[in-house]
C-alpha cells in the first residue's frame, strides 16, 4: 500500500467520539446546575441534548439556527426545573464547557501513531468555530502531533466545498493527490475530498451512506482498522 504525505481527519465522530463527549459535559452540566433541577440526573441530561444535538447536524426543517440553540432549548425546556434559568445562561454555558468536554473516538491515538511511524503528516479539517476547533483538539492526548487545524470559520468556507480541503493541503505543503481524508459523513468527508483531490476513507457507522452515490473504495469501521493496515 503506498501512502500519502498527509492525512487529514475530521473531528466529530472521527477523532472525536460525539455521544462520549456529550456524556462528559452533562456531568459538568449536572454538577453546575443539577441543584436547580428537580429531577433526572446526568443521565436524563445526556439524553435531552443527544436528542437536540441529532449528532452534529439540524435535521431538516428545524427551527433553531444552530446546534447550540436547539441543546439550549431542549434544556430549558424538557428538564424539571425546581429554580428558574435563563436560556441564554444555558446557552453560554454550553459555549464554554462543550468543546473542552472532548472524548477521543476509540483507536484514534493508534490511528495517529501507526501514521507517524510511516512518516506521514496529521492535520485536521472540520466545519465549526476555530475556537472550538483548537479546543476539542488540545484535549487530545496525541494533540501535540497535529500539525495544522483549519476550521471552516478560519477558512471562510465549509465542507464539502473542494476549496477547504485544496487550502489545508497547501498550508500543509502538499498536493491534495498525496493526501487522504477520513471522515464520517457521505457527503461533507467523503465527497467533498475527492472533488479536492484527495482520497477519502469513510468511517462508517454515523450516517447512511447515500442512494445512487458510489461509496468510497476505502472504508473503515473503526479508527483501530486504519492503524492497523498501515503495520
Amino acid at each position: 500500500m503506498t501512502l500519502p504525505q498527509a492525512v487529514f481527519f475530521d473531528l466529530d465522530n472521527t477523532l472525536v467520539h460525539r455521544a462520549a463527549s456529550i456524556d462528559l459535559y452533562a456531568e459538568r452540566f449536572w454538577r453546575d446546575f443539577g441543584h436547580a433541577i428537580a429531577s433526572g440526573g446526568e443521565e436524563w441530561v445526556a439524553e435531552v441534548i443527544k436528542r437536540c444535538d441529532n449528532g452534529g447536524y439540524l435535521p431538516a426543517g428545524s427551527p433553531f439556527a444552530s446546534i447550540k440553540q436547539a441543546v439550549s432549548h431542549g434544556l430549558k425546556t424538557e428538564m424539571a426545573w425546581r429554580q428558574d434559568v435563563e436560556q441564554e445562561a444555558l446557552l453560554a454555558h454550553w459555549e464554554r464547557w462543550n468543546a473542552v468536554c472532548t472524548a477521543a473516538m476509540p483507536g484514534a491515538a493508534e490511528a495517529v501513531a501507526a501514521l507517524l511511524a510511516q512518516g506521514v503528516c496529521i492535520g485536521v479539517i472540520s466545519n465549526g468555530s476555530h475556537r472550538t476547533r483548537l479546543e476539542k483538539v488540545a484535549c487530545l492526548s496525541f494533540a501535540s502531533v497535529i500539525g495544522l487545524t483549519v476550521s471552516s470559520e478560519s477558512a471562510g468556507v465549509k465542507k464539502p466545498d473542494a476549496a477547504i480541503f485544496r487550502l489545508a493541503a497547501e498550508a500543509l505543503g502538499v498536493r491534495p493527490e498525496d493526501c487522504w481524508y477520513v471522515g464520517d459523513h457521505p457527503v461533507n468527508d467523503v465527497l467533498g475530498a475527492a472533488r479536492a483531490g484527495m482520497t477519502p476513507v469513510w468511517l462508517s457507522g454515523f450516517h447512511p451512506w447515500p442512494d445512487g452515490m458510489t461509496q468510497p473504495s476505502r472504508r473503515i469501521s473503526s479508527l483501530v482498522q486504519l492503524a492497523e493496515r498501515l503495520v
